[in-house]
């Protein structure tokens, strides 16, 4: 495509109102979740028909559509599937303090969890890094046990 054929992009400043959309919360998975956090596990659910292994875990396989209820536990560490670096606001100024949030497939799940990555410097965060979820000394089995992830 050459210069003459790119389209212009185009921004426009408005508001979408939320309330117009039917939201489906699926809970289990995530109770199920907080709950191996208060040992400081991560717990998941592995399907018994194709082997899937979700963390967090939901009520049914994603690929089989069937319900599963096999809780499994999977480590706390694994790779940085895809990251994302806060260098600005939405206005586009920097930012005093950069954060990097990532996408980590822990060792032994299928699925992946967001969260931010504790790092000094962003430019060192790969795909493929390694890296380990952090918890609390005392949990409480709720979401705000998660400190952050830390690269191991």
């Amino acid at each position: 495509m050459d210069k003459k054929e790119r389209k212009e992009t185009r921004q426009t400043k408005d508001s979408l109102d939320m309330s117009l959309f039917k939201w489906r919360i699926e809970a289990d998975g995530l109770e199920l979740l907080v709950q191996g956090f208060k040992e400081k596990k991560v717990l998941g659910r592995k399907c018994h028909k194709c082997g899937t292994v979700y963390a967090p875990g939901p009520s049914f396989c994603r690929k089989c559509l069937i319900d599963i209820q096999d809780v499994v536990e999977v480590s706390r560490k694994g790779k940085i599937a895809c990251y994302t670096v806060g260098l600005a606001d939405v206005r586009g100024n920097p930012v005093e303090e950069i954060s990097v949030s990532v996408q980590v497939k822990f060792d032994g799940a299928d699925s992946w969890m967001l969260g931010n990555l504790e790092i000094d410097d962003w430019k060192k965060v790969y795909v493929g890094m390694p890296a380990e979820l952090v918890l609390r000394e005392e949990t409480n089995g709720t979401l705000a046990d998660i400190v952050c992830f830390r690269p191991i």
